[in-house]
């Protein structure tokens, strides 16, 4: 089997995450698509995050019924802090020997992968693959990243939908419309 992890704070979760996990989801390749909200993310601020809880049933109603191929994993609310990204994937391998994960994220964050804790080993061990984002050269940015390390595999998802949305966007957008 091969699963397809997308990470995420989902602060809030949008049409965007929707549409890269559909894309990932009618790959032929990938078995199942399983969207990892994480309760707190040691790169982000924690006052511009939403209420954990919140934030996993949001996802969970976002992704409802989408494909029988995506599923919401709450792994993330049960380990133990910090949360990191090596840590959940070990867990996730440690529950499923046999299973191949694959670790999906943005453009954006090919490009910081590598200062990640345990990044490098991140990419030794996994598969990445890298869906575009506004304002970054993804393939670039995956030929640079693979030049530089000992990644596994990483791929850049070519086809996958740019949309031009990002959690950030519709935070701003709620706090200037909520300023008197």
């Amino acid at each position: 089997m091969i699963k397809a992890l997308y990470f995420g704070s989902f602060n809030p979760v949008h049409y965007g995450h929707v549409s890269i996990a559909r894309y990932v989801a009618a790959m032929e390749e990938v078995d199942a698509v399983v969207i990892v909200p994480s309760p707190h993310n040691p790169f982000k601020d924690t006052s511009i995050l939403a209420d954990p809880q919140l934030r996993l049933e949001q996802v969970h109603r976002a992704f409802d019924g989408i494909s029988p191929k995506i599923s919401v994993s709450d792994i993330e609310y049960r380990l133990s802090e910090p949360l990191y990204t090596i840590n959940t994937l070990h867990a996730l391998q440690d529950a499923e020997p046999d299973t191949e994960l694959i670790l999906l994220i943005g453009a954006d964050n090919i490009a910081s992968l590598e200062r990640w804790y345990k990044g490098p080993q991140i990419l030794r061990e996994f598969e990445v693959w890298v869906y575009p984002r506004k304002g970054f050269d993804g393939a670039a940015l995956c030929r640079e990243c693979a030049a530089r390390t000992d990644a596994r595999r990483i791929r850049f998802l070519k086809g996958a939908p740019l949309l031009d949305i990002s959690s950030t966007q519709i935070r701003n957008q709620l706090k200037n419309t909520q300023t008197p």
